[in-house]
C-alpha cells in the first residue's frame, strides 16, 4: 500500500514538475536572450488552455483548436513585445517587472470578461482509460505531458546548439552590443523569443488542461513556479528541467504524505530559501558561525 501511494504521488509530482519545467524554460528563453523578466509568462499558459477550449466550444476539432490556440498566444506574446516592451527607452529590471505584470493583469482581465470565472475542461487527448501500475493510476494524458517536455527541451537544445539562428540567439544573450556589431538584429531576436515563449507556454497550458482544468487565474501560480525552477536551474534548459521535476516531486510527495495545503507553500518556501542562500556570501556565513561560537 505504501509503495503504491508513493508511486501515485510521484506520478502526480512528475506531471506537475513537467509543466513547471516548460514554464521555466519560457522564463529562461526570454530572460537570457533579451534580458527581460517577463512576469506575464504564466498568462501564456492560461491563454493556451482557454483559447483551445474556446475554439473547441465553437465547433473546431481538437487539432485545429490546438493550432489556433497556440498561434493566437504567439501573436499576443509578440504584440506584447512590440507594443509594451520595445518602446521603453531606459529599461531596467524593475521597469520590466512592472510593465509585464501590468500586461499580464490586462490579459487576465480580458479573459475574465470574455469567458467568465468558471474553470474549463478539455477532453483527454488519448482517452481517460487509466494505466495501472500496481494499485497506482497513470493517465494517458500524463504521458503526453512528459513527452511534450522532452520534445520542447530536446528540440530547443538542438536548435540553440546546432542551427545558425540558434547560435545567433546565444550570441545575443552573451553580448548584445557585440551581436549588433556583427549584424544580428536584436529587436527581431527579442520578438522571436517572446513568440517562442508564448508558443511553449500555450502548449503547456493545453496539455495540462485535461488534468488540472484551465481558467483565467491558472497562470498566476504556474508562472510563479516556473520562475522558481528557472532560478533553481540557473536559467539553463537542462538545469530548469531537473529543477522542475525535483520541485514537482517535492510537491507531490509533500501533498500526499503531509497535507495538500502545503503544495503551493513548498514552492514559495524553496524560492525564498534559495534567494536567501544566494544573497548570503561566505563571509556573512562565517560571521554568523563565529558569533554563535
Amino acid at each position: 500500500m505504501f509503495i503504491s501511494e508513493t508511486i501515485q504521488y510521484a506520478i502526480s509530482g512528475i506531471t506537475s514538475g513537467s509543466i513547471y519545467a516548460i514554464v521555466g524554460i519560457c522564463w529562461s528563453t526570454v530572460f537570457l536572450i533579451s534580458g527581460v523578466l517577463n512576469f506575464s509568462t504564466g498568462e501564456f499558459v492560461m491563454l493556451g488552455g482557454m483559447l483551445t477550449w474556446l475554439f473547441i466550444s465553437w465547433g473546431f476539432s481538437l487539432l485545429p483548436a490546438i493550432f489556433f490556440g497556440v498561434a493566437c498566444t504567439v501573436i499576443v506574446a509578440m504584440l506584447m513585445e512590440r507594443i509594451v516592451i520595445r518602446p521603453v527607452r531606459y529599461p531596467s529590471e524593475t521597469t520590466f517587472l512592472l510593465i509585464t505584470t501590468a500586461a499580464g493583469s490586462v490579459i487576465r482581465g480580458i479573459v475574465l470578461i470574455a469567458c467568465g470565472s468558471d474553470t474549463r475542461h478539455i477532453e483527454p487527448f488519448l482517452g481517460s482509460s487509466p494505466i495501472m501500475i500496481g494499485d497506482a493510476v497513470l493517465l494517458p494524458q500524463v504521458i503526453i505531458v512528459v513527452s511534450v517536455l522532452v520534445l520542447i527541451a530536446g528540440g530547443l537544445v538542438m536548435f540553440l546548439d546546432h542551427t545558425l539562428f540558434g547560435k545567433a540567439l546565444r550570441a545575443s544573450s552573451i553580448n548584445q552590443v557585440g551581436a549588433r556589431l556583427i549584424g544580428i538584429k536584436i529587436n527581431r531576436v527579442r520578438l522571436f523569443c517572446f513568440g517562442l515563449a508564448g508558443g511553449m507556454g500555450a502548449i503547456a497550458g493545453i496539455v495540462i488542461a485535461p488534468i488540472e482544468f484551465t481558467g483565467y487565474s491558472v497562470g498566476l501560480m504556474e508562472g510563479l513556479k516556473g520562475l522558481v525552477v528557472a532560478l533553481l536551474g540557473g536559467w539553463t534548459i537542462r538545469g530548469t528541467v531537473v529543477a522542475g521535476l525535483a520541485l514537482g516531486l517535492l510537491e507531490g510527495l509533500g501533498a500526499g504524505f503531509i497535507s495538500t495545503g502545503w503544495k503551493d507553500a513548498l514552492a514559495l518556501f524553496v524560492m525564498l530559501t534559495f534567494l536567501i542562500i544566494r544573497t548570503l556570501d561566505l563571509t556573512s556565513i562565517k560571521k554568523l558561525v563565529y558569533r554563535h561560537e
